[in-house]
């Protein structure tokens, strides 16, 4: 079995059993199974992942109110 034929193996197995896990998978030899995903009693499978929504930019950081003074000497209070 290739991996394309595992995956639709696989697509048939979950569509037959809506509570279970099937995935593809490669073996040591290269040939490819379908392996069931056991889940712990009660835990429900994930749905389906959601399209992402992105976020805004973030505006940019102003510019520093202090003069240029206080920004690179320090002023005054720095001995």
């Amino acid at each position: 079995m290739n991996r394309d034929e595992a995956a639709r193996e696989a697509a048939r197995l979950a569509e037959q059993n809506p509570g279970r896990r099937w995935l593809p998978r490669e073996g040591d030899d290269g040939d490819w199974t379908v392996a069931e995903i056991k889940l712990p009693p009660g835990m429900k499978p994930n749905p389906p992942l959601k399209e992402t929504v992105e976020q805004k930019p973030k505006p940019p950081e102003p510019d520093d109110p202090r003069t240029s003074y206080d920004r690179n000497v320090g002023g005054p209070w720095v001995g």
